[in-house]
């Protein structure tokens, strides 16, 4: 039987079916954009960067930014979004995290969407807070088991995978009191925080419908309320 990772390279290979319609990569975008200070020549790390948009625009004029992956067709789709002016700034990777060994620490590590992929949840904490330099930030993004909406999430999840509709492993569990302890104890304080709703099967609608949906539920209202949150630490 294959490892968990190998099985999560295997779903992430062809970026296609996870990024077809998913509307949340804009979301997470919108919201990194708004909790990552804009700072003149910042050094940026996104881990498990899927195809960039996350962490590209946050390059501007003068920022240098490494894009890390285990699927080499993801940092493909990565190299065509960088703009041209930032592309001697932009630098890729290819490898597990599990395998990656960084050379240096940064102003701003990033983790969205991979903590529940990864073989070890607090390893990849770990590492995160080794990646993160002296004022560094690491902001990442899970699903919060302690939030009604985030345990719905993952049980959305467990009947996807018994109706044989899942990626052959299952998703990590995690609560944002846990990331926080974890990270904590190795010099980062939570500072912020986004939550927003995620809902299941919406990408089987029309496009326009789906983000039609997605608006909707996060609105001021109900996105406080979300199970999915996006977390920013500050090296203490």
């Amino acid at each position: 039987m294959s490892s968990k990772h190998e099985r999560v390279r295997e779903a992430f290979a062809d970026p296609s079916p996870y990024l077809r319609n998913n509307p949340y990569v804009a979301l997470r975008a919108e919201a990194v954009r708004r909790l990552v200070p804009d700072r003149p020549g910042m050094s940026l790390i996104d881990l498990g960067c899927g195809d960039g948009r996350i962490s590209i625009p946050l390059v501007a004029e003068t920022g240098e930014l490494l894009l890390v992956d285990s699927s080499a067709g993801m940092l493909e789709l990565a190299r065509r979004n960088v703009p041209p002016g930032s592309a001697a700034r932009v630098s890729f990777k290819c490898v597990d995290l599990a395998d990656f060994e960084p050379r240096q620490s940064y102003d701003v590590v990033l983790c969205i969407g991979v903590l529940a992929h990864v073989p070890s949840p607090l390893a990849t904490l770990r590492q995160i807070a080794q990646l993160a330099g002296p004022d560094g930030r690491a902001v990442v993004q899970f699903t919060d088991d302690s939030s009604c909406l985030g345990r719905l999430t993952h049980h959305a999840g467990a009947l996807r995978g018994r109706l044989g509709n899942a990626s052959g492993y299952a998703l990590n569990h995690m609560t944002l009191q846990s990331i926080e302890t974890e990270l904590g104890g190795a010099g980062l304080r939570l500072v912020d925080t986004y939550r927003y709703v995620f809902v299941p099967g919406l990408r089987r609608l029309p496009a326009g419908m789906t983000r039609t949906v997605v608006r909707a539920a996060n609105n001021p209202l109900l996105s406080p309320r979300g199970g999915e949150v996006i977390a920013t630490f500050q090296r203490a």
